[in-house]
């Protein structure tokens, strides 16, 4: 039951929060982030399991093989928990070996539920007043580039410096590690009625 709570809370919470449960609430997520972090070389993600076409390979494939093994052990609630077991034995040694060889969060680039969570993220207003965003302040000139260099899905929030909308790449997992990397404390996640009420202000000329 809690496997199968894994499975769909990714993509439940995805629909008005984005992937923040992938950054938050993910136990395997998690175990990257706090153990295998320490000893992971932090190689750059291989482009291709980003793309498209693998990522959806990688979720027919995922559920193809719980569908038939499902299937077959209907009925049988021992045989139903042990489709589970395996999926989630499976995915996480894969996982753990990806870690070793490039970085923490590579499964978590092509992950199923992490897909199926990316392709049901808001992605332009209005949006849910739940959903939050990474925000950086226009007086962002990229130069460190710390936000990048900690992100756990290598990607790049300081492409969205300025904007009243926020970091709104669906692979963000919101967890917070370039808020607080950033030297300048230029950045902040805010929740989406927050940052309405922010561009509702009117700006104040300073002397």
């Amino acid at each position: 039951m809690l496997a199968l709570v894994c499975m769909i809370a990714p993509v439940a919470f995805a629909v008005s929060r984005g992937r923040w449960w992938c950054g938050n609430a993910c136990p395997r997520g998690n175990m990257y982030d706090r153990l295998l972090a320490k000893y992971s070389p932090h190689r750059p993600i291989p482009p291709f399991v980003r793309t498209f076409a693998f990522r959806l390979f990688m979720v027919l494939f995922i559920f193809t093989m719980f569908g038939v093994q499902m299937y077959f052990a209907w009925g049988d609630w021992n045989a139903m928990g042990r489709v589970f077991w395996n999926i989630i034995t499976i995915t996480t040694v894969v996982g753990v070996v990806l870690s070793f060889i490039y970085a923490p969060r590579t499964w978590c680039s092509f992950c199923p539920m992490g897909t199926l969570s990316s392709w049901v993220t808001p992605k332009k207003a209005p949006f849910p007043k739940v959903f939050t965003s990474v925000n950086v302040d226009s007086s962002c000139r990229m130069k460190c580039k710390s936000c990048a260099r900690v992100c756990p899905m290598q990607i790049n929030p300081y492409e969205s410096r300025g904007s009243e909308t926020g970091y709104l790449h669906v692979d963000c997992i919101k967890c917070g590690k370039c808020v607080a990397a950033c030297p300048l404390k230029i950045m902040k996640i805010k929740p989406q009625n927050q940052i309405n009420d922010d561009c509702s202000q009117p700006k104040t000329m300073s002397a």
